[in-house]
């Protein structure tokens, strides 16, 4: 078994409720890192220069009706953009513990930094992320992490466990591209995090974020991994063909 395995317990919880939470993961540096790539955009965005890949990602930033200055609230792609933020998510910790879940050859799918301004950050209503790329729907995994300590008054997750389970849910566009939210017998518990702790979330558990309603932003940064490299008639934008890993580290470790 690697350093970085899952523990029993959190393959377990995984298995159970569809996530399981690893504290402390990552490091003060590394939040560091994350958070100079938000500090970065909200400059380009300030100066006006915005990269080619941010215009093709119109909620990326947004104006503030109140203020009309222009308000940061999603980095698109930091893990294609971003070296250094390359190197912390494609490293073993990460990718050993990717591995338990999806098995041995992972292939990027998509990355994101989500901040959730103070007072005004939205609600993100409850969902599951396969619905985002139906077309894509071998093994997977979205690896959530929180950047800032993410509380029930700045926009935590909340999570029904046990919902992955009960397979692709239809999703209608409401508030968002979302479940109908009356229509779940369930209801959603919130998972308090602290800064540098990351979760471990199947694509079918129906989660959302609650609003932000404190004085302190919110940074999250979501990577997906998936088993599999793009296909040439896939209609979902995500997906690379370029393997992160290809054979198993763990196997090799334990049998050394």
């Amino acid at each position: 078994m690697s350093l970085y395995s899952l523990t029993s317990s959190e393959l377990e919880a995984y298995e159970k409720d569809g996530f399981c939470v690893v504290a402390g993961l990552l490091s003060v540096d590394e939040l560091e890192v994350v958070y100079s790539l938000l500090d970065e955009a909200k400059s380009l965005v300030a100066r006006g220069e915005v990269s080619k890949s941010w215009q093709t990602d119109i909620t990326a930033w947004e104006r503030d009706s109140t203020s009309d200055s222009l308000i940061v609230r999603k980095v698109p792609a930091p893990f294609d953009h971003s070296e250094r933020f390359r190197s912390i998510f494609s490293s073993p910790v990460l990718l050993d513990r990717v591995e338990q879940l999806i098995g041995s050859e992972i292939f990027l799918h998509s990355s994101k930094l989500i901040f959730k301004p103070p007072q005004i950050g939205r609600r993100k209503p409850l969902h599951q992320d396969l619905a985002y790329w139906e077309d894509m729907p071998a093994r997977q995994v979205t690896v959530w992490c929180a950047i800032d300590p993410a509380t029930p008054e700045n926009g935590c997750l909340e999570v029904i466990p046990g919902s992955h389970k009960q397979g692709l849910i239809p999703h209608a566009e409401l508030e968002d591209w979302q479940i109908d939210e009356h229509t779940l017998e369930n209801r959603p518990v919130c998972i308090p995090m602290n800064a540098g702790d990351v979760m471990f979330l199947d694509v079918l558990t129906i989660h959302a974020s609650l609003a932000n309603r404190s004085n302190c932003g919110r940074l999250a940064a979501i990577v997906n991994y998936y088993s599999e490299p793009r296909r040439p008639d896939q209609r979902s934008k995500y997906g690379s063909e370029i393997p992160l890993r290809t054979c198993s580290l763990l196997s090799a470790t334990t049998s050394n």
